[in-house]
């Protein structure tokens, strides 16, 4: 009886209908008086509970004398309301799929807003050049300072990613600030020139107030920031609109140095 009960209840019928509707078969033509003490419930939510059921038509009543006598439905009647239940999931889920585009819509905006990551220490410098790596840009934009002060190990792994970016043939444009030309001569002849492409490095020095230590670079949808500290660290933002203007500031910076 208690699964029989169970999957009532999965119809949609609460565990007082359910006791009613059970007790109402085995009794007949009874009043909700009678119904309520074969149900072993209290008469006033037995009340509630035949409304139910008689809402649900799957009971139906008829006045004898000055008393009202409810009878149960025969459980055939129960198929009907798995029927109805049939309709209303296939009704639920006609307005889901007209929202399913509304919602997919979200996920979209979504992709479209800035990524944001933080790195740092040496490792996390490496991180940065990794993604740069992997975006595959065709150029490389950078307004940098001095980095010399980090040790002969980032110098190092600086100079690798250099060599990095010019086998995958990255055109490379510095606005070093406060920088040597005599030391960006010497790195042009390192990474200048990729066997059979163009020359891939070219430079230019802009004078600064004040002794800087950080960089500013802009590839394929990202804008990159270093602050070449005793202990760096970087942000590297993914936004098409940002890289699209600080490309262009950098362009206008590049030819007021021609």
């Amino acid at each position: 009886m208690e699964s029989v009960q169970k999957q009532l209840e999965e119809l949609g019928l609460s565990p007082n209908e359910v006791r009613a509707y059970l007790a109402s078969l085995e009794l007949g033509p009874a009043t909700v008086l009678q119904i309520a003490a074969k149900s072993a419930i209290v008469r006033p939510t037995a009340h509630v509970a035949v409304g139910g059921l008689v809402k649900r038509g799957l009971m139906s009543s008829h006045t004898r004398g000055k008393k009202t006598y409810y009878q149960a439905e025969r459980p055939g009647q129960l198929l009907r309301l798995l029927e109805e239940e049939k309709r209303r999931l296939a009704n639920r889920e006609t307005k889901l799929r007209s929202v399913l585009p509304g919602l997919e819509s979200l996920i979209l905006l979504a992709k479209e807003k800035p990524e944001v990551n933080y790195y740092e220490g040496l490792e996390g410098l490496e991180a940065m050049r990794k993604v740069l790596i992997d975006s595959k840009p065709k150029e490389l934009r950078v307004i940098g300072a001095s980095s010399k002060h980090l040790g002969d190990a980032f110098q190092e792994a600086h100079q690798v990613h250099g060599f990095r970016l010019k086998s995958l043939g990255i055109k490379m444009k510095i606005i070093a600030l406060n920088g040597d030309k005599k030391n960006f001569e010497k790195s042009k002849s390192y990474f200048g020139t990729a066997k059979g492409k163009q020359n891939l490095y070219e430079y230019r020095v802009m004078k600064a107030d004040k002794d800087l230590v950080g960089e500013i670079a802009v590839f394929k949808n990202y804008l990159s920031l270093i602050a070449y500290t005793d202990h760096p660290y970087g942000f590297l933002i993914k936004s098409p609109e940002l890289e699209n203007s600080a490309k262009g500031i950098f362009d206008h910076i590049w030819r007021t140095l021609s």
